[in-house]
């Protein structure tokens, strides 16, 4: 086969487009179109961010909305369970324009109805569904999980005030929505209640409201407000209440001591929390001085915190109580622990300026501890202070006599004790009956008996004498007296004759003449003779032994 030669081929021009051709323009146009559209989702989605709730109840992924003062500021978008199983997550998005709010101080909550402190919050919710309450705060780190409150808070940031911070060792009936007055009028609430980490004492965390907070100085003093607070003196029963909700559920108040103005309280500023109103007026002694009495007997009444007095005034209280048992005796004796406190007395020199010393001086004048009834209703007992010397019968013993020995348990003094006054009286009825059984009650019983006898016998011979005088004298005294009274009418009847003979013979019988004398001097013999047989006849009536035995010397 003969090789043949290929034709030569004719050479390619190449031709440079000089435009896009349109086929192109249809997908960047919809690449430009997808990607704003996917910008502008994204954008408008908001950021997204984690809440923790203890239980989903109320909430709903895609439905739960996230308000602000009723206002939809973004929703929920998942709600799943932890890993172990103990809480509920939610992740949920924010408006875009809200994103800056996402900071470690705002909080979360969810709204639902509730009643708690005397408020009833959430009723709408009832209708509407639970939604997710916040309250924003722009300032701070930033965060995207957040752990949601259980309850709403009591105050918001928005909320002008000021906060501050109480310790107590006893809350009584306070929790969270509790009331605050100032002079009766509610100026805020109570916003926490905890439990401090020793266990002793509890923290209250308390919001007043401006412009009221300025009211609140360095000096102020909080006291417990709840219930009432019932005082019996002598203008009768006094109940004192802030307002019948602190009746309820309890409240705090608050007041400054009369004086000179104090700067205010700074924000987070920690103050006392008291019982009653009637404690922040007590003073506030720093000196405490502890001292011990051993009492015998029983001390039932006597507590803990159990009044220490001197001469009927407070110096200090009672701290502990115990039994303690002697075996080499076989008795029981109580110590009780006291707190002195010796700034109650006002030391008007120098001696026994110290604490100490002032007792020990005390204690060489004769000071001793008595239990005496601080209560008749409650049968509560008080510690009182008093002095009694060695020559007092209520000591029994001669500890004034020398000098005194001051006897100290460790450190602690101990003041020299007396029996209480019913304990002493008890004692002193004890000793009289012992020497009533030593009388020889049958030996006088006896001579009682033959007493009688002999007085019996005695009136028996008085009676005799009464029936003889009574038969023979008093006949012959009532004779006597009427032969007296004859005689005097037949006088009588004389002057009357004797008158009209005078009158007959003009002035031979007048009122000088020597029978009219004599006459008148017969009448007052007479009367004489019969006023002493009256008295005669009066005595032997009243003593009619007199007749036997003679007259008695007056």
């Amino acid at each position: 086969m003969s090789e043949t030669t290929p034709e030569a081929l004719p050479e390619a021009t190449v031709v440079k487009k000089r435009r896009l051709s349109g086929v192109w323009l249809i997908p960047i146009v919809a690449a430009i179109i997808g990607g704003w559209l996917t910008y502008k989702a994204v954008s408008e989605k908001g950021p997204a961010f984690t809440l923790t709730f203890r239980s989903a109840e109320g909430l709903e992924a895609g439905k739960t909305k996230i308000k602000y003062r009723e206002l939809e500021l973004g929703v929920v978008e998942t709600l799943t369970l932890s890993e172990n199983l103990d809480h509920v997550v939610a992740t949920a998005r924010l408006a875009p324009a809200y994103e800056k709010f996402l900071t470690e101080k705002t909080r979360f909550w969810v709204v639902r109805a509730r009643v708690s402190a005397g408020r009833v919050t959430g009723l709408g919710t009832l209708l509407s569904g639970a939604f997710i309450g916040i309250d924003p705060v722009a300032d701070g780190a930033r965060s995207r999980a957040f752990e949601g409150l259980e309850v709403a808070p009591l105050v918001t940031s928005e909320e002008a005030g000021t906060r501050f911070i109480l310790t107590t060792r006893r809350m009584g009936s306070l929790e969270a929505g509790a009331p605050i007055f100032y002079h009766q009028v509610q100026v805020g609430e109570v916003t926490r209640t905890t439990l401090d980490d020793d266990g002793e004492s509890v923290t209250v965390d308390v919001f007043v409201r401006s412009p009221h907070d300025a009211r609140v100085r360095a000096n102020t003093r909080w006291w417990n407000a709840g219930g009432f607070d019932a005082t019996i003196n002598q203008d009768g029963l006094r109940i004192e209440t802030e307002s019948f909700v602190s009746m309820i559920i309890g409240g705090l108040a608050f007041d400054s001591p009369p004086g000179a103005p104090v700067d205010a309280a700074t924000p987070g500023q920690t103050f006392d929390l008291y019982t009653s109103k009637a404690a922040t007026v007590q003073p506030i002694y720093n000196i405490k001085l502890p001292v011990m009495a051993y009492f015998d007997g029983s001390v039932k009444g006597l507590t803990h915190g159990s009044v220490v007095e001197l001469q009927g005034i407070q110096i200090g209280r009672v701290i502990d109580v115990q039994l303690e048992y002697i075996a080499a005796t076989g008795n029981f004796r109580v110590p009780v622990v006291m707190e002195l406190e010796p700034e109650r007395i006002v030391l008007l020199d120098e001696v026994g300026k110290a604490p100490a010393m002032l007792l020990e001086t005390l204690l060489k004048k004769g000071l001793k501890a008595r239990l005496e009834s601080g209560n008749l209703l409650t049968g509560g007992l008080v510690v009182n202070l008093d002095f009694h010397d060695g020559n007092s019968p209520e000591t029994g013993s001669e500890a004034g006599a020398g000098p005194v020995k001051i006897e100290r348990a460790g450190n602690t003094p101990i003041i020299p004790t007396v029996p209480k006054r019913l304990d002493q009286l008890a004692a002193n009825v004890g000793k009289l009956v012992s020497q009533f059984e030593k009388v020889p009650l049958a030996e006088m019983g006896r001579e009682i008996e033959l007493s009688l006898k002999a007085l019996r016998g005695t009136l028996e011979h008085a009676r005799a004498a009464t029936r003889t005088t009574n038969r023979d004298v008093l006949p012959m005294l009532t004779a006597t007296v009427t032969e007296a009274r004859n005689t005097l009418q037949k006088v009588q009847a004389t002057l009357g004759t004797a008158d009209k003979a005078a009158k007959a013979a003009g002035r031979m019988v007048g009122p000088t003449s020597q029978t009219t004398v004599e006459i008148q001097r017969l009448l007052i013999e007479v009367t004489a003779a019969m006023r002493s047989m009256r008295l005669l006849t009066d005595h032997l009536e009243r003593n009619p032994e007199d007749l036997i035995k003679g007259r008695k010397d007056p």
